[in-house]
């Protein structure tokens, strides 16, 4: 598995169609995917909002995502970054950006390749040679 993280707009999903060599028919959406999707793309687009939907629906997204991971092992996770800027008012908003960002640290740690990707340029994070 490799993610990639970066701000909104910087250009995560073209460099993972460019690294993946698939189109957008192997990208699922985290705005609207099923768990189903996850375990069958290539990409996975959107995990910061797969998780506020799992949050949402009262469920705990990490024990899923460890599921859909071991059915697609090769899949490529972009995710947004959500914990910069002001903190929000509301608990929920607080409840999300923190999940999304514990989920991240754990993705991390068993990734083989992390990239954060910024105006279109990916710096490698960290690299596994396999």
């Amino acid at each position: 598995m490799r993610l990639i993280v970066g701000g909104r707009g910087q250009g995560k999903r073209a460099y993972a169609l460019q690294l993946v060599g698939c189109g957008e028919e192997d990208v699922a959406d985290g705005e609207k995917c099923s768990l189903q999707d996850i375990r069958r793309c290539r990409i996975f687009d959107g995990l910061h909002w797969w998780v506020r939907r799992e949050l949402e629906a009262g469920r705990d997204p990490w024990p899923a995502l460890v599921e859909a991971m071991e059915s697609n092992p090769d899949m490529v996770i972009l995710c947004d970054e959500v914990g910069c800027g002001i903190v929000p008012i509301e608990p929920f908003q607080r409840q999300w950006r923190e999940e999304t960002g514990r989920i991240c640290c754990k993705l991390a740690q068993q990734a083989r390749q992390v990239q954060r990707v910024y105006c279109g340029i990916a710096a490698t994070l960290k690299e596994e040679k396999r």
